[in-house]
């Protein structure tokens, strides 16, 4: 597993996209939904290994940590007595599990999926 996605909250998101391309230089790659109707915008600046998800509340306090299997990690994590606020579920971006750190910051547990591939 490794950290592949910083979420960045934004109240407005084109003026967060704005400063995190011409003042730092990062550079939109692609969009990402996490839900029905809710796009956000992935960003990556060259010497970096992860990306930046800009978005909305819901990316208060919010880490993603990518997976190659979610429901293994799911069931790993859950064993060892990690607080799990979602079970494994398909959203647009793939398979998701939410769980919460002793002082509440929330991360998902993500396994990207394309659905779009035959």
């Amino acid at each position: 597993m490794k950290l592949k996605y910083i979420p960045v909250f934004a109240e407005d998101a084109d003026a967060q996209i704005s400063f995190y391309t011409q003042k730092l230089g990062f550079n939109p790659i692609s969009n990402m939904s996490f839900a029905e109707g809710e796009e956000y915008t992935v960003l990556q600046a060259d010497n970096l290994d992860v990306a930046l998800v800009v978005g909305g509340s819901a990316f208060k306090s919010c880490i993603i940590l990518n997976t190659d299997d979610c429901l293994k990690d799911y069931h790993l994590y859950k064993t060892a007595g990690v607080f799990f606020s979602t079970v494994p579920r398909y959203l647009p971006t793939g398979l998701a599990a939410e769980f919460l750190d002793p002082s509440g910051n929330r991360f998902i547990l993500l396994e990207e999926r394309n659905y779009t591939e035959i």
